[in-house]
């Protein structure tokens, strides 16, 4: 299930450390979580910036072969 927050997170975290809090109390890892979440964005990063340069690529390609 994806989570779609409503509303921006305040400048100083919010009550961030109370939920992460909670979240070690209920016997999730918070470190091992924080590590997975970095290296999935950093993967989907990736992939998405590798798709844009491919469609650069595509789109440049195409305007050099029109001239």
């Amino acid at each position: 299930m994806l989570f779609r927050s409503r509303s921006m997170m305040p400048a100083d975290g919010g009550d961030c450390e109370l939920v992460l809090a909670a979240f070690a109390e209920a016997g999730v890892d918070v470190m091992e979580l924080a590590t997975r979440l970095q290296d999935e964005g950093a993967k989907s990063f990736v992939e998405s910036w590798r798709d844009l340069m491919a469609v650069i690529e595509s789109k440049s390609s195409a305007m050099t072969s029109v001239r």
